[in-house]
């Protein structure tokens, strides 16, 4: 499969980005995430962020909020920008692929409102102990040692924990008017499952991948995974194409002119 990566400034590119970096947590080669991070946390964050170039430039990205409910399920994803986000000229520059685990439900509040966040200002991102049997060493029983939000990332090939301290992350309200059909939907209605997400998108799959992380699994992907993965990406391409005439949060930039 190549592995060549969509355009990621619509949902359809980040919900399938985000699929790509729960398969790379989920990978048997990597130590993966603590189990009881997953199952205990009150959301997730999925992003892909870039220094320079590649399909963003500077540091900049673009990813989706999943709210996890009392009940273990999922919410519907929230399209976020990182800093902000823009297509350019491929120069080949480093791209990670960032998960947050926010353990409070209040910060999950924080990041559905429709403002700048600042990770190292409202919110604290923390490396993330990694391996799956990690939460022994963990306490998840409400106690401060937990009461936070941790950080992984799949860099060069290494997964492990990161430490975040200047992202600023902002809601996309246009992008999720848009993938949700809607004239005008907000972060909070997605978040509280008050509409649905449309079907056959990839968010079925990433609900299934967060509860195989929440029981310590791992997954290889079958022949028929990679194959809908591949047209997933497709899929992703395109909405990208027709995207481009209505977005007005995206701006184009040269990356070799940004790296300079």
């Amino acid at each position: 499969m190549s592995n060549k990566r969509p355009d990621r400034t619509t949902m359809e590119g980040m919900i399938w980005n985000a699929n790509h970096v729960l398969d790379k947590a989920l990978d048997p080669k990597t130590p993966g995430i603590p189990r009881g991070m997953i199952k205990n946390c009150k959301g997730v964050i999925l992003l892909s962020m870039a220094e320079a170039g590649f399909i963003f430039s500077g540091t900049v990205g673009s990813g989706v909020i999943i709210a996890h409910n009392e009940d273990n399920s999922w919410s519907p994803p929230s399209a976020l920008s990182v800093g902000g986000i823009g297509w350019g000229l491929v120069a080949g520059k480093e791209v990670k692929d960032v998960i947050i685990c926010v353990m409070e439900r209040g910060n999950v509040d924080t990041l559905s409102a429709e403002t700048q966040v600042k990770i190292g200002g409202q919110l604290s991102a923390t490396l993330g102990p990694v391996g799956r049997e990690a939460e022994t060493s963990l306490n998840f029983n409400g106690t401060s040692e937990i009461r936070g939000t941790y950080a992984y990332t799949w860099s060069k090939g290494v997964f492990g924990g990161i430490s975040m301290e200047t992202a600023v992350l902002k809601v996309r309200p246009k992008e999720n008017a848009r993938f949700y059909g809607k004239e005008s939907v907000s972060s909070k209605e997605i978040l509280e499952n008050t509409l649905a997400a449309p079907k056959d998108m990839g968010v079925e799959d990433l609900h299934y991948k967060l509860d195989l992380l929440s029981k310590g699994k791992a997954l290889v992907l079958t022949p028929a995974q990679v194959e809908r993965k591949s047209s997933m990406r497709n899929l992703a391409d395109e909405a990208g194409v027709l995207a481009k005439s209505v977005q007005t949060d995206v701006m184009e930039v040269d990356a070799d002119e940004e790296v300079a």
